[in-house]
C-alpha cells in the first residue's frame, strides 16, 4: 500500500503564526503569502498512491513494504520540491534529528531528515522514516527546542508505525470520490481558484485517515517527550511549539488551521504534558543547543526568500543596529544570492571586523571570495574556521568549510589535496548531492574512471534524474574492481534504479 502522510501542515489559507517580541529581530516583518502548490503536489502525490495501489491491499503494511513505499515516494518528491542544498543549513537539522533518534533504542528504519523551501511552518513524514521540515519552520520557532520537539514527535509516529495503522483504517474510502479529487487537482490553476482545489483536496486528505486518532497523538507525545530528555533537549520545546499554533487557532476566525484537524484535542494533550513533566522527574539545564541557532534562522531566510526582499529586510536591520552581526551575516548572504559579489565581501568584511572570531562569518565570507575568485584568499579564511574548530575543541568540523577548501585546491588542479577533503566530507554526510559531483570531477581528472563515473551516478540519483544515474553507474561497472564496495553499490542501484532508468 502507497501511501504518503502528512503531519504538522498547518493552513495555508491564514496569516503566518504570531510572533512574540522574544523572537528574533528579522520574524516581525515577516509576510505570509499562500503556498498552493506544495498543498496540492503533497495531498495529490498521496491520493495518486493510494488510489493507484488501493486494490492491493490485504492488511497492515510490513517493515518492508513501508521501506519500499517510502523510497518511491522520495524519489517523486525529489523531482517536485525544492530542496535546501546548503550543508550547513541541511546539517544542522539531521544532527539535531540523528540526536534523537539514537535515544529509540534498536529501530528497522534508516531515519533520514530532508530540509525544502517552504514558508509555511510544516514537518511532515512519509513511510520508512524519512522526515521533511520546512525553511518556515526554522524561521518561525523560537529555540532549537522547538525544533526538537517537532522532529521527535514526528519520529514517534514513524517508530509507533501509525501510518500503517492509519492504511488499514482507510479501506473504506470511495475510490470514485478520491479519481474526482485528482483530476480536479491536476487542473486546478492559481488564485482563488487553485485555493478552492487545495481546500477541497486537504477536506479529502482528512477523509482519507490522514487524521491521527487520539491514541496515537498520546503515544507520540509521550514518546517524544522521553526522546527529547534522553537526548538532553528541554521538553518543554514541544509543548511550546503546541501552545503557539492552539493559541492562535484560538484568535484566528472560524478558519481552523489543518494541524488541529489533523491532530485531535491538541488542548487535551498540552495539558497531559504538562502534567507528565510536573509529575515526573524535572529535566534540568543546560539544554543541548550548538550555539548557532540564530545564523541558521538567517540562513533559512535568505534560502526561502526572494533576493532583493532579504537585503531590504536585513538592510533594514543594520539601518536599526549598525552592531548587529546577525543583520550584517544575512545582509552578506543576501546579495551573493543576488551575484553582488563585491558587495558581499563588503559587508561580510564588516560583520567580521565586529566579530573576529566568528566562524560561520570567515566560511561565508571565504565561499564569497571564492565564486570571487579569489582562491588564495578563501583558502586562508577555511583554513582559519578549521583552526578555531579546533581551539574550541569541536568534534565535527565544518563541513561546509571542509568542502569549500577541497573546492579550491580543485580549482588550483590540486587533486591529491582537494580528494581526501571531499571524502571527509562524504563520509559525514552521504546524502549531500554537491560532493558527489565534486568527487566525479576530480577522480576523472585523476584517471580513475570508474569511480569517476561512479560519484557522478550518486550525483544524479540524489538530483532526481534516474536515467543519468543508471548510465554512469553501468559505464562505472567496466571499470571498478570486482568485489569492491563501490561496484556492489553500483549493482544495487542499478536494480533499484533499472526501471526507472529505462
Amino acid at each position: 500500500m502507497e501511501r504518503i502522510y502528512r503531519v504538522f501542515l498547518l493552513s495555508e489559507n491564514r496569516e503566518h503564526v504570531k510572533i512574540n517580541p522574544t523572537q528574533t529581530r528579522f520574524q516581525k516583518n515577516r509576510k505570509m503569502s499562500p503556498r498552493i502548490k506544495n498543498i496540492i503536489w503533497v495531498t495529490s502525490l498521496f491520493l495518486c498512491f493510494f488510489f493507484i495501489h488501493f486494490a492491493t491491499i490485504s492488511g497492515a503494511m510490513t517493515i518492508e513494504e513501508e521501506k519500499k513505499l517510502g523510497k518511491k515516494i522520495l524519489f517523486e518528491m525529489e523531482k517536485k520540491v525544492d530542496w535546501v542544498r546548503d550543508l550547513t543549513l541541511q546539517n544542522f537539522i539531521n544532527t539535531i534529528g540523528q540526536s534523537l533518534v539514537a535515544q529509540v533504542g534498536s529501530t528497522p528504519f534508516d531515519f533520514k531528515f530532508y530540509l525544502i523551501v517552504g514558508r509555511d511552518p510544516n514537518a511532515y513524514a512519509i513511510p520508512g522514516g524519512h522526515i521533511f521540515v520546512t525553511t518556515g519552520l526554522l524561521i518561525s520557532t523560537e529555540s532549537e527546542q522547538e525544533i526538537a520537539g517537532v522532529l521527535s514527535h514526528e519520529i514517534s509516529h514513524v517508530m509507533a508505525r501509525h501510518v500503517a495503522q492509519m492504511i488499514e483504517r482507510s479501506k473504506r474510502l470511495n475510490i470514485a470520490s478520491m479519481a474526482a479529487i485528482i483530476a480536479g487537482m491536476l487542473l486546478g490553476g492559481g488564485g482563488k481558484a487553485g485555493e478552492a482545489v487545495a481546500a477541497t483536496a486537504m477536506a479529502t486528505a482528512e477523509a482519507l485517515a490522514l487524521k491521527y486518532t487520539r491514541e496515537m497523538e498520546v503515544e507520540a507525545d509521550q514518546n517524544g517527550l522521553q526522546y527529547m530528555i534522553r537526548a538532553g533537549y528541554d521538553p518543554n520545546g514541544l509543548i511550546a511549539f503546541m501552545n503557539k499554533i492552539y493559541k492562535h487557532s484560538l484568535t484566528s476566525g472560524p478558519g481552523i488551521p489543518t494541524y488541529l484537524s489533523t491532530h485531535p484535542g491538541i488542548g487535551d494533550r498540552i495539558a497531559m504534558m504538562e502534567n507528565l513533566l510536573q509529575t515526573g522527574p524535572k529535566p534540568t539545564g543546560p539544554f543541548k543547543t550548538s550555539g548557532i541557532y540564530r545564523k541558521i534562522q538567517v540562513k533559512a531566510f535568505v534560502e526561502e526568500r526572494e533576493a532583493h526582499v532579504a537585503i531590504n529586510h536585513f538592510q533594514s536591520l543594520v539601518d536599526s543596529n549598525p552592531q548587529g552581526v546577525e543583520a550584517h551575516y544575512g545582509l552578506g548572504l543576501a546579495y551573493r544570492k543576488i551575484g553582488r559579489l563585491d558587495k558581499s565581501i563588503e559587508v561580510l568584511h564588516h560583520a567580521l571586523s565586529l566579530a573576529p572570531k566568528d566562524g560561520d562569518v570567515l566560511r561565508e565570507l571565504g565561499i564569497t571570495s571564492f565564486f570571487s575568485g579569489k582562491i588564495d584568499q578563501a583558502i586562508k579564511n577555511f583554513e582559519t574556521v578549521r583552526s578555531l574548530s579546533k581551539i574550541n575543541d569541536d568534534r565535527n568540523d565544518d563541513l561546509l568549510s571542509v568542502y569549500y577548501l577541497g573546492r579550491c585546491f580543485q580549482e588550483k588542479g590540486d587533486f591529491s589535496r582537494a580528494l581526501p577533503l571531499f571524502l571527509e566530507v562524504k563520509k559525514n554526510y552521504p546524502e549531500w548531492i554537491d560532493v558527489n559531483h565534486s568527487l566525479g570531477s576530480v577522480y576523472g581528472r585523476m584517471g580513475q574512471k570508474g569511480l569517476s563515473h561512479f560519484y557522478f551516478a550518486n550525483f544524479f540519483k540524489l538530483k532526481g534524474e534516474y536515467k543519468n544515474a543508471v548510465h554512469h553507474y553501468k559505464i562505472s561497472l567496466d571499470w571498478l574492481e570486482r568485489g569492491s564496495l563501490e561496484r556492489e553499490e553500483a549493482q544495487r542501484e542499478m536494480r533499484d534504479l533499472g526501471g526507472t532508468g529505462k
